[in-house]
């Protein structure tokens, strides 16, 4: 089923006019995850000053998280209802305050745990709605033929600002002050609020410009999740992702713990910085390269790729203190996932109908982000009751399990038209 345009109250965007609108939301795409880039850091890094409990640590993942698990489906109703642009706009500006709001308190040195998880949750509501708008409005602005290209645009901009600029910056930032690391975000987030009210129409699914009677509530809420659960690809792809979101939060949990001093790694923030960086070459270099993998050895065979990632990110420091393996196994991690993501996101976009894409992509996340917080409580009990190698060295041994279960129910016949537009393309 090919992708519904979204209708514009207007008309839709001439080539040129979507031209300049896809770098406008490409900017600010880039300045938001920069901004995510610094905070996801700084948290963390304020989160050890206050504690060093493991499980009060995974606390700060499990509350970034957590809106996926309680707000997702909300998420995709919002962005199916109403005018897309106006939606990242609006959160955007409220991300702002809170991070001003947080760097007045860190000033003020009046940060506590209860504070930090209320942030955190706060700003994981932003991003549900805005990450389910950003993947529900390219379409309408980009041909399908382009969308694998304009996907990897986003996934290489999101990579090289979130966890390639951002983890060394933030460092960086946070060594000199960790209300300047804060404050930073808050300005980036500013920025991009201007990039998104430079935008020109209105983006509201066709469905909300029609006529016809709005759906019940609840209807309307579910249905995303009901197309999922008929669409055996999206399915499948949608609980592979969760299966490994439960590995990767926990490493993305405990990670600080195990590698900044008093760590097992011994490493201060700046070199935990660049450590992490290690992950967004490998995903900068998989996002440039993903078409030419798809032509190569087809969809099926380059989605495996993310698998082999997650074994080594996670197995490796289960078995070496070594910052240049840990990094080289973030690197193989970072590679798959990019590939993966834009991947995903090409066969989401090309098989859902543009009136349903936020509501499946938010049902997508609801599922496989949702249980990031379930897979950071586990990691936090684990490693408080066998210490954090063990945690990593279950996730390693379970991530190649799901390689296999992987390899056996997903054939390749599944992604047969999507190989065959891949070589097409």
């Amino acid at each position: 089923m090919e992708t519904e345009p979204i209708l514009p109250s207007t008309t839709l965007p001439a080539s040129n006019s979507s031209t300049f609108n896809f770098r406008k939301l490409w900017f600010a795409n880039g300045f938001s995850n920069l901004a995510d880039g610094l905070y996801q850091i700084t948290l963390p890094l304020i989160v050890v000053q206050l504690t060093n409990s493991p499980a009060r640590v995974a606390g700060l993942s499990v509350m970034l998280s957590l809106p996926w698990l309680l707000f997702a489906l909300q998420a995709g109703s919002i962005v199916d209802r109403f005018d897309r642009r106006r939606i990242m706009l609006w959160v955007t500006a409220g991300r702002v305050l809170i991070l001003f709001g947080l760097t007045l308190a860190v000033m003020m040195d009046k940060v506590s745990l209860p504070l930090l998880y209320i942030v955190a949750f706060a700003l994981g509501i932003g991003e549900t709605l805005v990450d389910t708008a950003l993947t529900s409005i390219v379409p309408s602005i980009i041909q399908k033929d382009h969308l694998n290209w304009a996907n990897a645009q986003i996934t290489a901009m999101q990579t090289v600002t979130n966890t390639f600029i951002g983890p060394p910056l933030a460092g960086f930032l946070a060594g000199v002050g960790l209300g300047i690391a804060t404050g930073s975000s808050a300005v980036l987030y500013l920025s991009a609020a201007f990039a998104l009210y430079l935008i020109q129409g209105t983006f509201i699914p066709r469905s909300q410009v029609d006529v016809s009677p709005k759906p019940e509530f609840w209807t309307h809420l579910t249905g995303g999740l009901r197309f999922l659960w008929d669409n055996r690809l999206i399915r499948d792809l949608t609980l592979f992702t969760a299966s490994m979101n439960i590995f990767w939060s926990g490493w993305s949990a405990l990670l600080v713990l195990y590698a900044v001093k008093p760590g097992a790694m011994g490493l201060n923030e700046f070199e935990y910085g660049l450590l992490l960086t290690a992950m967004a070459l490998g995903g900068l270099l998989g996002s440039m390269m993903v078409e030419k993998i798809q032509k190569r050895i087809g969809t099926r065979n380059a989605l495996v790729l993310d698998f082999i990632g997650t074994i080594a990110l996670l197995g490796v420091p289960a078995l070496t203190t070594s910052a240049w393996l840990v990094g080289l196994s973030a690197f193989a991690a970072g590679f798959g996932a990019s590939v993966w993501v834009v991947l995903v996101a090409s066969i989401r976009q090309m098989t859902v109908p543009g009136d349903l894409l936020g509501r499946v992509y938010s049902a997508s996340r609801f599922v496989s982000w949702g249980i990031g917080p379930i897979g950071a409580a586990l990691a936090g009990l684990v490693a408080e009751l066998f210490g954090v190698r063990s945690m990593f060295a279950i996730g390693g041994a379970m991530s190649v399990a799901m390689l296999f279960l992987f390899l056996k129910t997903v054939p390749p016949r599944l992604l047969k038209d999507f190989d065959n537009n891949a070589q097409g393309s």
